[in-house]
């Protein structure tokens, strides 16, 4: 009589490579999701910043038609008021003032924006006319860029010096604070983030953002924002504010 195997072994080899195969493709789609989870939260934190940067431009500019100076820096990462002595600001670097201007002052990370402002432009602007003319006198602030060579090109030229510059320090956040007061980490000395998170200066960058640390500047992907005085004055004749 002739004997007879089970195929139970057979079956389950085979149920085990169908297994594996299964857990290969959850694997591959599992990963795809992760990616394409990670660019939109990253694309939605972009556009979160964009917005704060433009809502904070023009909450400047409004206080500016308003009291007819701009505002100081904020006096701390947990106090949003401007600080400004009896007639002079404090500092003219650092956070904005959230407080002061009525807005909440992040970026799409939750950290502070970043506030630098000329400080003649903390003083009543309509002394600040040369002579008859209705132009104002230039910002004190230069902002640059970089070539693909690392050459830097200013972006703010004579009779175009920016009086005031507002940035995130992007997704990294080198350099930035926290919405509750938390310093983060600092940008590398000498990179164009850390001239970016100085407290002091004039010097500030604007380019192509970069995860190379061998690359010119460093890493980067702050998103600065500035105004013209060309344009400061057109909204202020625009207003009356100025002959």
């Amino acid at each position: 009589m002739r004997k007879t195997y089970p195929t139970a072994t057979r079956q389950e080899a085979f149920t085990l490579v169908e297994m594996a195969v299964v857990l290969l493709i959850l694997t591959l789609l599992a990963s795809g999701l992760t990616v394409g989870l990670s660019g939109h939260l990253a694309r939605r934190a972009e556009r979160a910043t964009d917005d704060a940067l433009a809502e904070t431009r023009d909450a400047l500019v409004g206080y500016a038609l308003r009291h007819g100076r701009f505002p100081c820096p904020a006096r701390g990462p947990n106090d949003g008021s401007e600080d400004r002595g009896s007639s002079t600001c404090n500092k003219t670097r650092g956070l904005i003032p959230w407080t002061t201007l009525g807005i909440a002052g992040t970026d799409g990370w939750d950290n502070r924006l970043h506030y630098a402002i000329t400080e003649r432009y903390t003083r009543q602007l309509s002394e600040m006319l040369q002579g008859n003319l209705t132009n104002m006198i230039d910002g004190q602030l230069e902002v640059r860029t970089r070539s693909l060579d690392g050459s830097e090109q200013s972006l703010t030229t004579q009779g175009g010096m920016t009086p005031l510059v507002i940035l995130s320090h992007g997704a990294n956040g080198l350099g930035a604070t926290s919405r509750e007061g938390q310093r983060r980490l600092a940008a590398t000395a000498g990179s164009d983030e850390a001239h970016n998170a100085a407290a002091s200066g004039t010097l500030f960058y604007s380019r192509t953002p970069s995860e190379n640390p061998e690359a010119p500047g460093s890493t980067f992907d702050d998103r600065v924002s500035w105004l013209s005085p060309n344009l400061l004055a057109h909204r202020l004749i625009g207003t009356g504010h100025l002959p």
